[in-house]
């Protein structure tokens, strides 16, 4: 009886010990508990969004280029078998924030991030929350002023709607980078932006948030300027109205190069510069808030140099124009060196294309979308000869239906094809091939809104 009575209480002690870890683990979160407060306003919002697609090639969800078809005698590994790809990263959290007036303007802020992980130290990857957007903004009645991370200022293709992943892709406003811009009003339809920003997104490297390379060296910050005419006189499709901009940007890359005889480094600006003609047309609008039978058109043409960090195959390295070739990238040291090099000239590619976009609704949540998407870099014969991996030309037909069954859920089935023309063929075994290739996807989503 004695060892029954010694092995209870054991016991006893046992459960006591559990039940006090577990109480003392559960007090920092009780504590916690609807503890998160802000002096001021704050909206929190975002989504999670659910994919799941199968790809005629080997590539992951972020497919942007075809990768080479297989030559005879020279079958490639990414052409030849399929995948079938799921995802989470796309998934967002943002906090819009109203704060108190100062010097007349009302202020507010926003903050996003999501969980693709391709922003940070040497692209952590996917599934870590990384930066999107970080501004504020000053609001007076006719002027606006954004400080901070956001997208592009110029360019910014309206409505666009895409289950694969929509950055990045032919001047959709494919880049957010640290900037300082200005919305002025004309009139209650007509207004400019004017702004000068960082000439890449600089989250990329571990050097307290920057990395150093040419285009850091550059002073010249890329400057653009945007005017901008919207009236809801013709209808509108939800938020969007009749609308056309026009606007670009220009700004400067240093190339350096060094001499190996004389251990010296030199420099040279190479120019770059973008245009684009955007718009949107209700081309029949919805009526009194009900979207049916409803048709939409928004476009962005495009045309510019340098635009490396813009578009989705844009080889960004200039090439020296007497050579014709490739430069280099340059990190930390020149980007091009030689016995005896005493100059270069260096030039980056031009590159035109453009987006089209068809919207047309069946119902209020019964909603398809149409998309045609074509970019061509502009090099030499000789150039595309000498660096076969370049991208000519790259084009994208797109086709989804979406469903909303109610505000906070989006469901979407989505196909793409893409064709992409090589600067050569390739004769590497198992990854060379064509110069050309082409897939085809198909992607399920779901969003879910809070």
């Amino acid at each position: 009886m004695s060892i029954i009575k010694t092995i209870k209480k054991e016991v006893g002690m046992k459960k006591f010990f559990v039940i006090a870890l577990a109480l003392f683990l559960a007090v920092p979160a009780i504590s916690y508990a609807g503890s998160v407060t802000s002096r001021w306003d704050v909206t929190i919002g975002g989504y999670i969004k659910f994919d799941v697609g199968y790809v005629t090639q080997g590539q992951g969800i972020d497919y942007r280029v075809a990768s080479r078809s297989s030559a005879p005698g020279n079958d490639s590994i990414y052409d030849e078998y399929p995948n079938v790809n799921w995802y989470g990263g796309e998934s967002r959290l943002n906090f819009a924030i109203k704060g108190p007036d100062a010097w007349g303007a009302k202020t507010s802020a926003f903050l996003e991030g999501d969980f693709r992980g391709v922003a940070g130290a040497a692209f952590v990857g996917t599934g870590y929350f990384t930066l999107r957007h970080a501004f504020m903004t000053f609001a007076w009645p006719n002027t606006t002023l954004l400080l901070g991370h956001t997208w592009q200022p110029w360019g910014f293709i309206p409505s666009f709607n895409m289950l694969a992943f929509s950055e990045n892709h032919f001047m959709k406003g494919a880049t957010r980078v640290p900037q300082v811009r200005l919305n002025q009003n004309f009139t209650k339809e007509f207004f400019m932006q004017f702004a000068i920003a960082a000439t890449n997104q600089t989250l990329w490297g571990n050097n307290a948030g920057s990395y150093v390379d040419d285009t850091n060296r550059a002073l010249l910050p890329d400057t653009s300027l945007e005017f901008v005419y919207k009236t809801d006189k013709c209808g509108k499709i939800g938020p969007w109205m009749l609308q056309f901009g026009l606007g670009g940007m220009y700004g400067k890359t240093k190339v350096t190069y060094g001499n190996t005889t004389t251990g010296t480094l030199s420099d040279k600006n190479a120019d770059r510069w973008g245009a684009s003609f955007w718009g949107y047309i209700p081309i029949i609008p919805e009526k009194k808030g009900n979207k049916t039978n409803a048709l939409g058109f928004t476009w962005n043409a495009f045309t510019g140099q340098g635009l490396g960090a813009m578009l989705p195959a844009y080889p960004g390295t200039p090439y020296n124009r007497p050579a014709d070739a490739s430069l280099g990238t340059g990190s930390g040291a020149a980007a091009v060196t030689g016995a005896g090099l005493t100059t270069i000239d260096p030039m980056f590619a031009v590159t035109s294309g453009m987006w089209a976009q068809l919207t047309y609704y069946f119902t209020n949540q019964w909603w398809a979308n149409a998309l045609w998407g074509y970019q061509s870099n502009h090099f030499s014969q000789r150039y595309m000869a000498a660096n076969t991996g370049n991208v000519r030309n790259l084009q994208n037909f797109i086709f989804n239906i979406m469903y909303d069954p109610n505000p906070a859920i989006r469901l979407g089935l989505e196909y793409t094809r893409i064709t992409t023309a090589y600067g050569g063929a390739s004769a590497t075994p198992w990854t060379g091939g064509e110069a050309k290739g082409k897939l085809d996807a198909i992607r399920f989503g779901a969003y879910y809104f809070f």
